[in-house]
């Protein structure tokens, strides 16, 4: 999950809601890298939530 939110990889294929979670997350790492662990759980989490998001980041 931190090389995927570290990454400039587009989700292109994965759905909207996916695509804002990833790019919000990247933004908020790239103004602050100290925010990288709390981050990585979030995007854990909305994949635990969301199973079509889960396996849409597996992809990416």
């Amino acid at each position: 999950m931190k090389t995927l939110i570290l990454s400039d990889r587009n989700p292109d294929d994965a759905q909207l809601s996916t695509r804002i979670m990833l790019g919000r997350l990247r933004i908020e790492v790239r103004n602050n890298p100290t925010l990288i662990d709390a981050k990585v759980a979030e995007l854990m989490e909305f994949a635990r939530a969301n199973a079509s998001a889960a396996d849409e980041l597996a992809h990416i």
